[in-house]
């Protein structure tokens, strides 16, 4: 074959090139007239050395460096499916376009027909095929104007240059360079080359929501134009296929932008189209170089380095990623290919993390505008690159943002950190009516059904936001060089809403609930993974620790035994402090966290029910007095008291569906109770001095905690009791089904060991727990109480500790201490109450009976309860009763002055409130009294017992059926809780249950309110009303026979001794001694009497030292005398 000549390769390369731009076109079309030309400056530097010379005024001349395309070679070879192009990537960046490659069956080929076939069918790629995917893929053309390209002038003269100058071949890469300059130029200059573009079939059927387009069959014909492809790309913007109305909604920056990412989603089309010759060179190299090139054009035009023009205030990319219109694998290969200059990197994607900052401090939840940009941020930090993947360079940038932890400078430290914070924004996603107000009255009308339905669908919203944040935190974290930054952050953000946990605080100047909240289901998320062995107990003593409990209450030390301890500890050679390891800092901040979020939300949600409950009364009270007052002077400001307190109802109402969504979220609630098992394993375990997950601990504990437990701040033990309450009231469901057996055990060894814990509130408070447990109280709590009450230490040991903790209540040191104690002994006198029905608690009370002084001391206790209670309730009722018929009287109270009636009325309203109260717990302690006497007499009948107990009965059973009983009538009984029957009743079976000679006598010594008439009209009044039956009745006849002939014996036995000396009498009850006992102070006093104070006191009543019973000496000489004396006085009585 002859050699062809110069002229002959110069024609035939033309052909070539003629007949690649006519398959790129599909018709003619006209470009819209370009506009005055701008200055742009050098293009980025093509690899090797160029072989294409073209010289063009603009854009300037190609470069000499050739791209970095080696390095996406890999990634850009598509895989048929998406994990496995996900892994095949060795630089880690994703450049698949999302959808699955599919070969073309055979049998598809076959049916389609010969005219159907594509170049797929064959993996060798010419150089003409190579030419129209480069211009199918950067939609341009280089032989005439036409509607689907856009023509570039300047690269087509310079292309017929060069084959006039016969050069043997065309470098790709600065082919491509110099079309993406030349496009890109044509936008600098204000050309919108892109404006008359004809839409292809699939840029027709994009949706508004930038969905994917449907796909054609894959025996459909394709065609080398790039916009008639017949597979479905990724959604592109429709900014650069269907351009907007006027170029002014467009800026240039964002076109260039625009027409890059369209390139760089074309080649993952051009891979779909063509998968076989894609995947090989030289195909497979050009479109490498297409997507390299692309990435670093949108990182020139980024960075406002292309075009001559200043950059628009919000970055070109914040649209795509908000939207997520993003090519797949644009947004990595960019991060990748810019992260390791960080000048670079922070130009081009700051910009875009404070457009997001600047998006979310204008979103809310309504609307679901906080959706995009959480979701954008989540998407960016969870780029990584490098060679192991383990590089995220968003992360790193995010934390030196300037805004990430900005510097306070007001006071309303914890509000300005939520809002001015980097990440504050995007965690003030919040349903509270405080933080978000259109929450309120968008979603929540009053209606409840309405109501429930919104609560639950925007508690999910809320749920996925948060798992969603949790996402970005955990991202972030995993970045080494961001790890620090952020718990810096995160304590932070509890050292400057610490107040929150104060009762009385400025809620203006401190982050929302809303807030809080999220912060918290973060931590909540973070935590959950962490073992407990890996935290570190010294972390909050820690000189390094990111959390401050120097002001805090400890649970046993007092702040000067805890400085002690902590200055030992640092003197210590022994002790080493280790350095914190991540779990450790997560641990304890969620700890905190807890403290700070949750339980100041709980109590706000109670108080906000407090108020609700307030104004409601005053309304009722209000409207019920109307007829009072609507014809005075002051009518007019009650009606508009009413409707101010109407409307504040309203708005309190709102505000409490807002925060029934936000706070009784029961995935946020059960996450804080396996999160509160945690610590109390963890402070069980430091109690007991034994690992978590242990069998139960052998009781009693010493009496001195161990030092690390006693340093502890006290409200770790109290959030937990807290929290368990506040659940069980308005979620009992969480708890009744996730509560785990270490927690019980946290909960019965606390109740167990009160001396290891200084404050007995917070023991008291567990009890309440225990209390609140009993099905009689909380039904949804059945299974859980039999599980607590099967515990080995409830069987063996609770029954003996409540009654301990019953009698060490009455002094706390609290100036409330007095009625304080009635509430704890009612929880306690119920928990007893619910264990005295199982046989196996039954025994254990009943052993407690018999073993030693504690029961004596619970028995006088309750005595003494019981005594006082029945005593203001009684008494309460017999001014109810009076003020009840004095209003009975019409023509006498209208006649009483209108300030009389008021005084009357409220003087009524409190007699009513206090009588019902005590009634509620007088009613429990006579019940007590009642089941205990069944099984157990002895210590009811022990000298120091038995004549204070006869004493009360007799007194009250007086009281009941006296002559003066009738003042204990009055209107509605049932509204105070006042029984008389029952009362009655269970007074009755006492006697009957300790009816024996002792206390016969016992009751005959009852000089005040024995009478035998009493018992009688007793007798009476129970068979008259059937309360008993006739053989109790007889029996409760024959015990006051019993007695009455024992008092008159007594009467005839009775010897004065009025003159005995001074120092034969007991100094408190000036009654003659018959066994004088002498006190360490020196003082000598009658046993029984000062038998009778250590049961309510273990000190001396002179001199307040503490004193026991082994501590009384007798004084045997001194008791002589006193025998000796009474016996003279007995002979000298007799011989009268």
């Amino acid at each position: 074959m002859s050699e062809l000549s110069q002229e002959e390769i110069r024609r035939r390369r033309l052909a070539r090139l003629a007949a690649l731009d006519i398959s790129a076109s599909s018709s003619p079309g006209q470009l819209a007239p370009p506009s005055p030309n701008a200055g742009v400056p050098n293009s980025p530097s093509a690899p090797g050395p160029s072989q294409l010379n073209i010289e063009i005024a603009m854009p300037p001349p190609l470069g000499t460096q050739k791209s970095d395309s080696q390095s996406t070679d890999t990634s850009s070879q598509m895989e048929v499916d998406d994990s496995q192009c996900e892994k095949s990537s060795v630089s880690q960046v994703d450049v698949d376009s999302g959808i699955e490659n599919m070969e073309v069956e055979e049998t598809d080929r076959k049916e389609a027909g010969d005219r159907h076939r594509t170049s797929s069918s064959c993996t060798e790629v010419s150089e003409e095929q190579v030419h129209a995917a480069v211009s199918r893929v950067l939609c341009v053309t280089w032989k005439e104007q036409n509607e689907s390209a856009i023509f570039l002038p300047e690269t087509a003269s310079a292309l017929n240059d060069l084959m006039q100058e016969g050069n043997a071949a065309i470098d790709i890469q600065d082919l491509i360079s110099q079309t993406l300059m030349e496009v890109l130029s044509q936008l600098g200059r204000g050309e919108n080359p892109l404006q008359d573009l004809a839409p292809c079939a699939a840029c027709n059927q994009t949706t508004p929501d930038n969905l994917d387009s449907p796909g054609v069959s894959s025996s459909s014909p394709a065609p080398l134009s790039p916009l008639l492809s017949p597979v479905a790309t990724l959604p592109h913007h429709p900014m650069s296929v269907v351009p907007l109305s006027s170029d002014s909604q467009q800026d240039i920056h964002t076109r260039s932008l625009m027409y890059l990412m369209d390139c760089y989603a074309r080649v993952a089309m051009e891979e779909r189209n063509h998968p076989k010759r894609s995947s090989i060179p030289p195909l497979s190299d050009v479109l490498a170089e297409i997507r390299a090139q692309c990435v670093q054009y949108a990182s020139l035009s980024l960075q406002g380095v292309l075009i001559d023009e200043e950059l628009p205030r919000t970055s070109p990319l914040l649209g795509p990623v908000l939207n997520q219109s993003l090519p797949r694998g644009f947004l990595p290969e960019l991060v990748a290919r810019t992260h390791a200059n960080h000048e670079l990197f922070n130009k081009v994607f700051s910009p875009v993390l404070q457009g997001l900052f600047l998006t979310m401090q204008t979103s809310s939840i309504v609307g679901n505008g906080h959706r995009q940009p959480i979701q954008a941020l989540s998407d960016l930090v969870e780029i990584r690159c490098g060679p192991s993947g383990n590089v995220r360079p968003i992360c790193r940038l995010l934390t030196h943002q300037s805004n990430f932890l900005p510097d306070v400078v007001t006071q309303a430290v914890g509000r300005e950190l939520a809002k001015t914070s980097f990440l504050g924004p995007f965690l003030s996603v919040s349903v509270f009516a405080e933080d978000e107000a259109k929450v309120a009255d968008k979603f929540f009308s009053g209606n409840p059904v309405a109501d429930k339905s919104l609560n639950q669908t925007l508690q999910q919203e809320l749920e996925n936001t948060r798992i969603l944040l949790h996402k970005v935190f955990h991202d972030i974290l995993v970045c080494n060089s961001a790890r620090e930054a952020t718990l810096s952050y995160l304590a932070a953000l509890l050292r400057n809403n610490e107040k929150r946990a104060q009762i009385q605080v400025d809620e203006r100047s401190l982050a929302g609930d809303g807030f809080m909240l999220n912060v918290l289901s973060i931590m909540q998320f973070l935590a959950v993974k962490v073992k407990l062995d890996k935290v570190d107990v010294f972390y909050p003593f820690h000189p390094s620790s990111l959390v401050d409990i120097k002001n805090d209450t400890r649970l046993k030390f007092t702040s000067q035994e805890a400085a002690a301890w902590l200055d030992d500890l640092n003197r210590s050679l022994i002790h080493k402090w280790k350095e914190p390891k991540f779990p450790t800092h997560c641990w304890f901040l969620t700890l905190h966290c807890h403290h700070l979020a949750l339980l100041p939300a709980c109590h706000k949600y109670q108080r906000r029910l407090r108020a609700l409950r307030d104004l409601q009364k005053l309304v009722d009270e209000m409207q019920a007095t109307e007829a009072q007052w609507k014809e005075m002077h002051f009518a007019a400001r009650n009606k508009e008291l009413l409707k101010q307190w109407k409307q504040q109802i309203k708005k309190l109402n709102r505000s409490k569906a807002c925060a029934d969504t936000g706070l009784l979220n029961e995935a946020l609630l059960r996450r804080s109770l396996q999160f509160y098992t945690s610590v109390a394993e963890f402070l069980l375990g430091l109690l007991v001095q034994l690992p978590p997950g242990v069998t139960p601990p052998s009781l009693p504990l010493p009496s001195d905690a161990p030092a690390i437990f006693s340093a502890l701040p006290e409200w770790y033990v109290e959030d937990i009791a807290e929290f368990l309450l506040f659940v069980l009231q308005f979620t009992p469901g969480v708890v009744a089904d996730c509560t785990e057996d270490s927690l019980i055990t946290w909960l019965l060894v606390v109740v167990c060991s009160p001396q290891c814990i200084k404050n007995p509130y917070m023991v008291a408070k567990i009890i309440e727990v225990l209390f609140v447990i009993n099905p009689g109280i909380q039904s949804r709590t059945e299974q859980l109480h039999a599980r607590v009450m099967a515990h080995p230490i409830s069987e063996m040991h609770l029954p003996s500790c409540l009654m301990k903790f019953y009698t060490d209540v009455e002094t706390t040191g609290s100036s409330s201490e007095f009625y304080d104690k009635f509430t704890i002994r009612y929880h306690i006198s119920l928990i007893l109450k619910g264990m005295w029905e199982s046989p196996v608690h039954r025994q254990a009370i009943v052993n407690e009976s018999r073993s030693g002084k504690q029961f004596v001391k619970f028995v006088n206790m309750l005595m003494n309860d019981t005594t006082f209670l029945l005593d203001e309730s009684l008494e309460s009722l017999k001014r109810i009763h009076e003020v009840q018929e004095l209003m009975a009287d019409i023509e006498t109270w209208n006649q009483t002055p209108a300030d009389q009636q008021q005084a009357r009325q409220r003087q009524l309203t409190g007699d009513e409130r206090q009588c019902r109260s005590y009634l509620t717990l007088a009613k429990e302690t006579v019940d007590m009294f009642h089941y205990l006497t069944v099984d157990i007499k002895e210590p009811f009948l022990r000298p120091e017992l038995v004549d204070r107990l006869s004493a009360m009965l007799n007194f009250n059973l007086q009281q009941l059926c006296g002559p003066k009983c009738k003042n204990l009538k009055v209107r509605m009984p049932e509204k105070y809780g006042w029984e008389p029957r029952r009362l009655l009743s269970q007074l009755a079976d006492i006697y009957l249950h300790l009816d024996c000679k002792g206390f016969a006598a016992a009751l005959a010594g009852d000089e005040r309110s024995f009478k035998k008439e009493l018992f009688e009209d007793a007798a009476n009044r129970m068979e008259r009303a059937q309360i008993k039956t006739p053989s109790e009745i007889e029996q409760f006849r024959s015990l006051a026979e019993k007695a009455n002939e024992i008092a008159i014996q007594n009467i005839k036995r009775e010897v004065d001794y009025s003159d005995a000396p001074d120092e034969f009498r007991d100094p408190l009850m000036d009654t003659l001694m018959e066994d004088p006992v002498t006190l360490p102070s020196g003082k000598v006093m009658d046993r029984p009497v000062i038998m009778r104070h250590l049961l309510n006191s273990s000190t001396d009543p002179f001199s307040r030292q503490p004193l026991s019973e082994d501590m009384l000496q007798p004084a045997v000489e001194l008791r002589e005398r006193i025998l000796v004396w009474k016996r003279e006085k007995k002979k000298a009585a007799s011989s009268l």
